[in-house]
């Protein structure tokens, strides 16, 4: 069992000796606000949110509720199938301290006075909440790339919402991961679900054959002199529509690997600056 479904089910049970009503709305907002206000991080790989319809949002938690539920520590009304005991000893005093401060603080609180909290308190997780009237606003438009190595889906939708990104350029050849959610159709799913919409550019990729066996910094320097001499001078079209859309929308070109020193995006986000777009690495 994964050490945050251990502080989700110790969280429940802590709510449960309220004698609480528990809904799954409610509980995301309490996991939200375990991680913004204290360091639970510090412990456990913990849940990230990004905006959504009704505020704050995990994906991986209700993907936890689930599991849990399969593996028979949970009901469908999330009650608890496992002793008291047990679930005290999967964490460590450390992290009961901190969630017993957090229901302690809010565990008196009903679903919308800790939602209403929340917005308050937290508003750039409300912009795109279906409970509040929203104000339209209007960024300026550029050109930004983003890798999502070490990312689960939560947390890159959440960096593409709070830099209001428009459309995402998926700028890979072959547009699969090992993290299945960065799929190109599973992708398309989450990015569609949050407004975001997505293009795929393979043309501007790096064909798998030719990152084979990549270790040292000049395997690297050679791949990108590859790129930027046999790939990008017959994409000139896809470049120039690439400054095109960024004079208009905020777009982010997509790629896997998070050190833009390693991808070929950021040989890519050189060319568009020499054309004198501003990129931003994200």
């Amino acid at each position: 069992m994964f050490r945050r479904q251990k502080v989700l089910l110790y969280l429940i049970l802590q709510l449960k000796g309220l004698e609480k009503k528990i809904s799954k709305t409610y509980l995301d907002k309490l996991l939200f606000l375990l991680k913004k206000e204290t360091n639970i991080d510090d412990f456990v790989k913990f849940y990230n949110f990004y905006p959504y319809n009704y505020g704050p949002f995990s994906n991986q938690y209700y993907f936890d509720l689930s599991a849990l539920q399969s593996q028979a520590y949970l009901d469908a009304d999330l009650e608890l199938k496992k002793s008291a005991k047990e679930i005290n000893s999967y964490l460590t005093i450390e992290k009961t301290q901190l969630i017993d401060g957090i229901v302690g603080k809010y565990g008196g609180f009903t679903t919308e006075r800790i939602t209403d909290y929340v917005y308050e308190n937290y508003p750039a997780y409300a912009q795109k909440s279906i409970l509040k009237t929203q104000t339209r606003q209007t960024y300026a438009p550029g050109i930004f790339t983003i890798g999502y190595e070490k990312k689960d889906i939560d947390s890159f939708l959440d960096l593409l919402i709070q830099n209001h990104i428009e459309k995402v350029i998926d700028v890979r050849a072959n547009p699969f991961s090992m993290n299945f959610v960065f799929t190109k159709t599973k992708l398309m799913h989450y990015l569609e679900k949050v407004g975001i919409d997505y293009a795929h550019f393979p043309e501007l990729g790096i064909n798998g054959e030719h990152r084979k066996g990549l270790q040292t910094d000049s395997d690297f320097e050679e791949l990108f002199d590859f790129y930027s001499k046999n790939i990008l001078p017959n994409q000139l079209n896809k470049i120039n529509t690439l400054i095109e859309l960024g004079k208009t929308k905020r777009i982010a070109l997509l790629c896997f690997e998070q050190n833009i020193a390693y991808c070929h995006r950021g040989v890519l986000g050189n060319v568009l600056e020499s054309e004198g777009i501003a990129v931003t690495h994200l």
